[in-house]
Formats: structure tokens, C-alpha cells, sequence
């Protein structure tokens, strides 16, 4: 930086010829007095001239021994030395500036210790902000020894040697340390406080005092004045944690502990919450303005230990009181505060978990002379319950996976075990009631009816459903139910739409894989085939010029997609009625070769149209109510007998049909009693029957003896396949394990099962006895409870 402006000018050589005008430079320096370029080069010529210079030995005032030459100085032609052949020494031009920084200090010191508080601070961090700048200049003055003397001594390992600007800052630390360690640190603390309790600070003098601290705390064997360093090096803070940060803490923590029982002992908890949540945001913006940044964590791991911690019963009482009054903005910020603290969550997702199992119970307990018969009120009823703390855990818990296990685990428990689903006179569960309910529900929203939902609508419908499927624990006996109910509703073409069952398929094969939906899937594509089967009877029929007497279609299902739908009762069909069935089923069986038809007439239906009654009325029908109906065409009174054995049905499924058209007021009784069907009991057309509907369906009058047998069915269909299916579970356990105990291979089975039915352990025990029958499996000698795999 520093260049030699002539190289013919006298040389200062000696430390007695620079010494007393550098030294006054260097007070100048320190007074930040004005000075002129021409005197900053004088003073940086100073010390290089003494450097580079060869001293003349002379004679030590008060002594006959000459001095010893600060340097040896090979010459190169012409006079001038190289830097490689240098052998330099500079320790007394160091001692001399040591002296004078410690001496400078010094005096810093003795104005502090007749200061105290703001006025101190306000000295101090002036004295600070002024010394800092003084010594980097003084540290480009001594630039020269800087670059060769101290280096090599650095190299050489002397650590009592520093770089002129680290000189400075050990020198500050070493005589104000105790000062700082003190007053300096109590007055920042005093300061602190005041503005913890209000008062307007002066901020700028804790900040001042902190890079102090911080800048005190550097590398001293590093020379922190390079431009590559200052951007690299990570400053050591053991200066400030040392004389600020333990006693910072140590502050923040009596008076958090004083304010917060003061403040208790006149607050509620909730206001209590919102001022732990202030004094938290305080606490984080004086470290960002002031402090360091490494006081960020501890700072805040303090005041959460005092607020939070000290207080989590507090907190954890209040919380029920909270959920009851649904107050889910406190909810939410005793959350983010617990959430602080290690365990601070655990007794409140508890105490969740529990309360949404009570609430849930109680709601169902409300309804449950509805519920027990009305599907839709009985799932909406546990829609509100999950919803209502769904959008709590999602909101004010901010969906925090522990809250969403207690959620999951309450609603599981409320769903499956209520009073609905309690067997009625027991403590039993009902293990199918909750799926069957929840299929009936899915049946009522996906059938068609005056009231179904537009697209969007029934698309939220569907999706509220999958809510409460996701926790039902037995999902083989839903899908049984919704198996049957789906049927029914393709077989009568009752869909509210093929997207819509389409769209439920899609969630159920989401959430239960392919192999759940399958068979649904079957049917849905069964009844696209039949329609197209049916158009190319037609064709067929076209073609060869047979013409059909009534508009026929058939529904073709395969038997090992679709449920029993009962079985097939004889009949003997009308005239119009069984030309079509007779030529369809020869059309079919040429197009199918080795398929046989089973005629399901109690699924069929028509429609019949009658001007008998004065008005024109058309009646949709089954196909053995148009058949009975049909008979009446001559005659208008028949006897129970005459129309069994004119129909060929056996009495037990005439009786029913006969009870849905007088139920209709069709036909009326005569004499005898509508249930005896025989020559005694008489059935006339009903002349005087009259409606305002002109299209009236007759088929919703006729109570099926299948819908009184279908839980019993159910029940004895799933019981079946759950043996096969723990069967096909232990086999495929034990072919990979080989051998395993009996304790182990029953906890492997259920958690194997658990996501689509819970297994009963002793349904479990019975398949390992079946299988050992079967030798597939066998007991090991001596061993009871330990099984082997038999290849």
C-alpha cells in the first residue's frame, strides 16, 4: 500500500531514533485526532525503514556492550536485499506497541470503573466502536511487521506473538475482562430487564457490547484483518457465552419464573397462553436485533422450560375444558406452545383420543332409536363427529401425525363399538351391523330416486362415505352387503348413474386393492354385455322375421361374479311372455355352447298396460305379478288354488305376489284370508281401484323373504370365506417361516388380516387345527405350541 517515495532520504534505523514520533503518531491515532496522509506514510515508513534498515552497533547508554544488529542483510549488486535471504528481528518495535495499547487500555479502565449503568455502557461501547477502528489502522501502519517478523515467529510456534490487530483485542480482553465479566455484563442485563417490563431502551448499547464480546472471541493465532478471512472465518464465541449468554439466561429464567406465577395467581390459563406466546415472539426479535444469533436456541429452550414446561398440567386440565367449548383458536395455541417442549403433546393427544370416543358414543346414544333402522341418520351422525375434529386436528393441531392417530383410534373405537352396533340384550358387538349400515347407507345414495344429488354433490357424498369405510374394521362383511345391494340395483336398472357406481368402485379398489372389487367390477361389465346380447337377439330375431309380441330384454349375470339372488322358483309364464324366453334361450345357447341359463323370474319385471279401471294405467310389475295379473284377463275371480296350479307355483312363493297386488288394492280378498292360498280363499279384480299416478310400480309392495334371510346369509358367507382366507394367510406365513409358535403365527395372521377383517383368535385356532387335519401343517416333537410347514 505504503510506497518509498525517494530512495536518497535519511533512514531512521534504530528504535530510539522512530520510537517518541511514532509513538505520539500513534496517540494521535487513538484520539481519532485529524491527520494527513503525508503523516499516516511517515509512520508507515517508520516501522519499515527500522525493518529493513541494518543497525550500526553502538554502545548501550549506562553499559560497554554494543547492541545486538536487529538484522543481517546480504546484499544483492547495487544495495538492495532480498526478502529470501532476510533474517529479521522485530521484538522490540512489538514490545514497545504492546506497551503503549496496554497502557491505552488502561485508561479506558480507570474512566469505566467511575461510571456505572447507561453511562457506562455508553462510554464503553464508544471506547469499543473507537478502538476497534483505531487498531485496524494502527494494524496497517505496522503492515510490514505484520508480513515478515510476526509470521515467522507465528510459524515457529511462539503463541505469546499475535498479528498487531489481534495484539489489540487480547489486550482489551486481558485488562477489562473482569470489568466486562462485571459491570459491563450487569449493566446489558439491567438493561434487558427494563425493557422487558416495558421501558424504551437504548438497544443499540447491548448491541454494541455483544459484537464486543463476539469479536473477542476470535482466533488469535489467525490475522483476522485479511479480507479472505473476515468472510470465511466462523468467530469463537467463548468470550460471550462466558461473560454474557450463562448470565443471560440465568436472568431470563428468574424473571420468567417470577412473572409467570405472578401472573397466574390473576389470569386465566388461555390468558396466560397468549402472553407465553408474546413474550416467546419478544425473546425472538431482541436475539434478531441485538443478540446473537447462536442465543437463539438456548434463549428459547430457556423460556419454554419455565413458561411451558413448569406449566404443562396447567395446560393439560384446561385442555378438555377447551374441546368442550370448541374453542379452537386457544386449542391452537396451547398446541404450538406444547408442541415446544419434548412430551409436552403426549397427555393432550390422550386426552383427544378420549373425548372424541365420548363424543362419538354420546351423538349415536342420541339418535340411536333412529339410527338403528334409518342407515343415512346413523352415518351422517358420525360424519359430524369425525368432521367436526377432523377440521380440529387439521387446523388447530395443524394435522400433526399423533393427533391424527388419536383421531384415527377414537373414531375406529365410536364407529364399530356404539350402542347401534352393541347385539341388542348383550354386551356383544355386532360386528356386521356398522358395515351393513354404512352399505344401505351407500345403496340409498347411489339408487335412483326424485332426490339424487348432481355430479359434484354425489361426488362429495361418496367420499364422505369412504371416511367412515377407511375405519371399518370388517370390510369383507361391507362388501357383501354392498355386493347384494349393487346387484340389486343393476338387476333393476335403479342406478342413479354409472359414473356415480363407477366413481365408488374406483375409491373402494383405491383404498382395498384389485382384488376387492373384482367382482363388482364383473357385474358392472355383465350388465354392458347384456345389453349388447340383447340388441343382437333382436338383429337375430329381425333377420330370420320373427316378430317379438312385447319389447324383451335380458340380463345375462355370471354366476361367479354376482351374489345369490335366490333361487329359481317355477313358473309357468304366459303365452307372450314365454315365446320370447323360449327363442332367446336358443339364440343363446347357439351362441354359447356348454352355458346354462337359470331363469331368475322374482328379479324380472315388465310393464303391463290396462284401460280395466276406466283410465289407462300402466303397472310396472314383477314377472309373476304380471303373470297372476294376466290371468284375470277373462275371468275377474279366481281362487287361490286355480291360480297356483294355472302358474305352476308352489303356494309358499304365491302367496307373497298375491299379497303385493291386494297390498296395491289391484285385486282384492273375497273370502278367505290373503296368506292361506287354496280353493277356499278367492281373489277378484278390484273395479273400483283408482290412482292419481298413471305409471305405478307394483314391485315395491312385495316384502321378500330373502331381505328377513339376508344378514343370516351374510353372515354365514363371510364366516365361510374368512376360514379360507386365514387358511391361505397361515399357509403362506409358514412356507416362508418353516417353523414358528403357536403365539407368533396367530399375532402374524391378524396383523396380515387386520386391513380387511379382524380375525377371532379362535377362528384362528380352528384353521390351524383344519390344516393340520389336511397335513399341511404339523406339530414339532416335543414341542406342542411349535408348528412346521409340510411340503
Amino acid at each position: 500500500i505504503f510506497q518509498m517515495a525517494t530512495v536518497n532520504r535519511k533512514r531512521n534505523t534504530t528504535i530510539e531514533e522512530i520510537w517518541e514520533d511514532l509513538e505520539t503518531g500513534l496517540a494521535s491515532i487513538y484520539r481519532k485526532e485529524p491527520m494527513i496522509p503525508n503523516r499516516y506514510m511517515q509512520l508507515y515508513t517508520y516501522v519499515y525503514d527500522f525493518c529493513t534498515a541494518v543497525s550500526v552497533p553502538q554502545g548501550i547508554p549506562g553499559g560497554s556492550k554494543p547492541t545486538i544488529p536487529l538484522i543481517k542483510v546480504n546484499r544483492r549488486p547495487g544495495g538492495s536485499a532480498t526478502n529470501n535471504e532476510t533474517d529479521f528481528v522485530g521484538s522490540e518495535l512489538y514490545n514497545k506497541l504492546s506497551e503503549f495499547i496496554k497502557r491505552h487500555v488502561q485508561g479506558v479502565l480507570r474512566n469505566c470503573m467511575e461510571l456505572n449503568g447507561e453511562d457506562l455502557l455508553r462510554y464503553f461501547t464508544a471506547e469499543w466502536d473507537q478502538f476497534r477502528f483505531c487498531s485496524k489502522v494502527v494494524d496497517g501502519i505496522f503492515a510490514y511487521l505484520n508480513r515478515h517478523w510476526i509470521k515467522r515467529e507465528l510459524e515457529n510456534g511462539n503463541l505469546n506473538i499475535y498479528v498487531i490487530y489481534t495484539l489489540a483485542l487480547v489486550t482489551w480482553k486481558a485488562i477489562l475482562r473482569d470489568h466486562m465479566d462485571k459491570n459491563i455484563t450487569a449493566g446489558v442485563l439491567e438493561l434487558i430487564e427494563k425493557e422487558r417490563t416495558g421501558v424504551t431502551i437504548t438497544s443499540q448499547l447491548i448491541k454494541g457490547v455483544v459484537d464486543c464480546f463476539v469479536e473477542l472471541g476470535i482466533d488469535e493465532t489467525v490475522d483476522s484483518t485479511a479480507p479472505e478471512v473476515a468472510k470465511t472465518i466462523n468467530p469463537k464465541l467463548r468470550v460471550y457465552k462466558n461473560m454474557f449468554e450463562e448470565k443471560f439466561l440465568k436472568a431470563t429464567e428468574i424473571f420468567y419464573t417470577n412473572e409467570a406465577q405472578t401472573f397466574l395467581e390473576n389470569n386465566s390459563i388461555t390468558e396466560y397462553m397468549k402472553r407465553v406466546e408474546r413474550r416467546l415472539n419478544e425473546e425472538r426479535d431482541r436475539c434478531e436485533m441485538y443478540l446473537n444469533r447462536s442465543s437463539l436456541q438456548p434463549l428459547a429452550h430457556k423460556c419454554e422450560h419455565v413458561l411451558i414446561s413448569k406449566q404443562l398440567d396447567l395446560f393439560q386440565n384446561e385442555f378438555c375444558s377447551l374441546l368442550e367449548e370448541h374453542r379452537d383458536e386457544d386449542l391452537g395455541r396451547m398446541y404450538l406452545l406444547c408442541e415446544r417442549v419434548e412430551g409436552g403433546l403426549d397427555e393432550l393427544r390422550c386426552t383427544l383420543e378420549k373425548h372424541i370416543k365420548k363424543q362419538g358414543l354420546n351423538a349415536i346414544e342420541k339418535v340411536k332409536d333412529q339410527a338403528n333402522t334409518d342407515p343415512k341418520c346413523f352415518v351422517v351422525t358420525l360424519l359430524e363427529v369425525h368432521t367436526r375434529y377432523a377440521q380440529l386436528v387439521s387446523g388447530a393441531f395443524r394435522n400433526e401425525s399423533g393427533f391424527v392417530q388419536s383421531l384415527d383410534k377414537a373414531a375406529t373405537h365410536f364407529i364399530n363399538k356404539n350402542c347401534i352396533t352393541h347385539a341388542e340384550g348383550s354386551n356383544a358387538v355386532s360386528s356386521s351391523k356398522c358395515p351393513e349400515m354404512l352399505a344401505r347407507y351407500c345403496d340409498a345414495i347411489l339408487r335412483k330416486s326424485a332426490k339424487n344429488s348432481e355430479d359434484a354433490e354425489m361426488e362429495d357424498l361418496l367420499n364422505k362415505v369412504m371416511i367412515i369405510f377407511k375405519y371399518i374394521e370388517d370390510k369383507d362383511v361391507f362388501q357383501r352387503f354392498y355386493t347384494k345391494k349393487f346387484a340389486f340395483r343393476l338387476v333393476g336398472s335403479l342406478s342413479a348413474s354409472d359414473e356415480a357406481e363407477q366413481s365408488m368402485i374406483g375409491k373402494l379398489k383405491q383404498m382395498c386393492g384389485f382384488e376387492y372389487t373384482s367382482k363388482m367390477q364383473r357385474m358392472f361389465t355383465d350388465t354392458g354385455l347384456s345389453r349388447e346380447t340383447t340388441e343382437r337377439f333382436r338383429d337375430d330375431c329381425m333377420n330370420k322375421g320373427k316378430r317379438l309380441e312385447c319389447d324383451f330384454s335380458v340380463m345375462v349375470l355370471g354366476a361367479n361374479s354376482w351374489p345369490n339372488l335366490g333361487s329359481s322358483t317355477p313358473l309357468q309364464l304366459p303365452r307372450e311372455l314365454s315365446d320370447c324366453q323360449s327363442s332367446f334361450t336358443t339364440f343363446y345357447n347357439n351362441l354359447h355352447s356348454g352355458r346354462k341359463l337359470t331363469w331368475i323370474y322374482s328379479y324380472s319385471k315388465g310393464e303391463l298396460v290396462t284401460r280395466a279401471f276406466g283410465k289407462k294405467y300402466s303397472f310396472v310389475a314383477l314377472t309373476p305379478q304380471m303373470a297372476i295379473l294376466l290371468l284375470f284377463n277373462r275371468p275377474t275371480e279366481m281362487d287361490g288354488k286355480s291360480i297356483v296350479d294355472a302358474l305352476a307355483m308352489k303356494k309358499e312363493h304365491a302367496a307373497p305376489q298375491l299379497a303385493s297386488l291386494v297390498k296395491a288394492e289391484i285385486l282384492k280378498v273375497t273370502t278367505g284370508d290373503v296368506s292361506v292360498v287354496d280353493e277356499n280363499t278367492t281373489f277378484a279384480l278390484n273395479m273400483d281401484y283408482s290412482n292419481k299416478k298413471l305409471k305405478v310400480d307394483l314391485s315395491k309392495f312385495v316384502v321378500r323373504s330373502e331381505a328377513k334371510q339376508e344378514q343370516q346369509e351374510v353372515h354365514q358367507h363371510v364366516d365361510d370365506n374368512r376360514k379360507m382366507v386365514i387358511q391361505a394367510a397361515i399357509v403362506r406365513i409358514m412356507k416362508t417361516r418353516k417353523t414358528m409358535s403357536h403365539s407368533l403365527l396367530i399375532t402374524e395372521v391378524i396383523n396380515q388380516l387386520n386391513s380387511r377383517f379382524k380375525p377371532k383368535i379362535p377362528m384362528v385356532k380352528k384353521c390351524i387345527d383344519i390344516l393340520i387335519e389336511k397335513e399341511y401343517l404339523a406339530r414339532v416333537d416335543g414341542q406342542k405350541d411349535t408348528y412346521e410347514y409340510l411340503a
